[in-house]
């Protein structure tokens, strides 16, 4: 009986963090229908459907929007050039989310190449209190205004959280994960960047790769 706890526990954080988002949702923005297919790069079984529905696409460039920075002011997601990107669309809310972001301050401390950028979709001051006390070491956009239109542009449907985006040096959008990293989705996205910048694969087998490992 005692093996089952973990999986309640995990099922339970996950539901809870759906549920925070759409009371969050209610609250603050307009709730759109949610949809039941993840969308993501590679062989997945609603791709054949797609050009025949309405679900978005995921984008194949980087879209160029700007946010709230944390230290005030607009800044342009294209404050990167050159550099392969990953987008974490989080909450202070959202338990999954809140878990990840020390690996994610650790693993933005080991790269040189590879960017770290956090969207908070939430409100300005319960992000800058929780900075406060987090003390990122990768910059933090606010998307209270402005953060279910980033996502929209990837072309990504907000029904839970966290969820990231991944992008190439040049752009290119590689792939979305939806749901909690762990440190084997990072270990694949650092040797799947490495090989693009190497030359040993392109764009496509990049998407590939990461849809099918991530």
């Amino acid at each position: 009986m005692a093996k089952a706890r973990p999986a309640l526990l995990t099922a339970a954080l996950s539901g809870a963090a759906v549920l925070g988002y759409l009371a969050y949702r209610a609250a603050f923005a307009p709730v759109e229908a949610p949809t039941e297919e993840t969308i993501q790069f590679g062989e997945n079984p609603a791709a054949e459907e797609a050009e025949h529905s309405d679900e978005p696409q995921l984008a194949e460039r980087l879209p160029d929007f700007s946010l709230e920075a944390l230290a005030g002011g607009q800044q342009t997601i294209m404050s990167w050039p050159g550099k392969p990107l990953l987008i974490n669309f989080w909450a202070t809310w959202c338990g999954p989310c809140v878990r990840e972001i020390p690996m994610l301050k650790e693993f933005q401390t080991s790269q040189t190449e590879l960017q770290v950028v956090g969207i908070a979709l939430d409100r300005r001051d319960p992000v800058v209190k929780f900075a406060d006390t987090m003390q990122f070491n990768y910059p933090i956009l606010i998307g209270d205004k402005g953060g279910y239109e980033a996502a929209a542009a990837f072309g990504v449907n907000v029904y839970a959280m966290p969820f990231t985006v991944f992008t190439g040096a040049d752009g290119s959008v590689l792939g979305v994960h939806t749901g909690e990293l762990h440190l084997e989705h990072l270990q694949e996205l650092t040797a799947v960047i490495a090989e693009l910048r190497d030359g040993k694969i392109d764009v496509p087998m990049a998407r590939k790769r990461l849809a099918g490992r991530i």
